[in-house]
């Protein structure tokens, strides 16, 4: 939205100000190119990496780290994290949702 402002006196009205623009905060869009694999020599961990939104909201994102529903971390200022004690035969649903204050 545009704003202009001018004073107003018991002499009237003063001119306007320049127009000054605001874009409002928004939710992030979701972090994308989620890669999921095992890091070297481990047989029951998986490194979990992404890139971030490139629409952030206007705001400090964090993301937060589901498997198989459950939040499992939340993260700030970093784009990957590594998933441990996992059991051998076992599927498993990763989620990472960008999440800033407005949702």
């Amino acid at each position: 939205y545009y704003i202009w402002v001018a004073a107003v006196s018991s002499d009237g009205q003063g001119s306007y100000s320049a127009r000054v623009s605001h874009i409002t905060n928004t939710v992030p869009d979701a972090p994308t190119d989620l890669m999921i694999y095992p890091p070297s020599g481990s047989c029951d961990q998986l490194m979990v990496t992404w890139t971030a939104p490139s629409n952030t909201g206007g705001l400090p994102v964090k993301y937060t780290v589901y498997r198989n529903g459950v939040e499992i971390e939340s993260l700030i200022a970093t784009e990957s994290t590594i998933l441990s004690d996992l059991i051998a035969d076992t599927e498993y649903t990763v989620t990472v949702v960008a999440v800033n204050e407005l949702g």
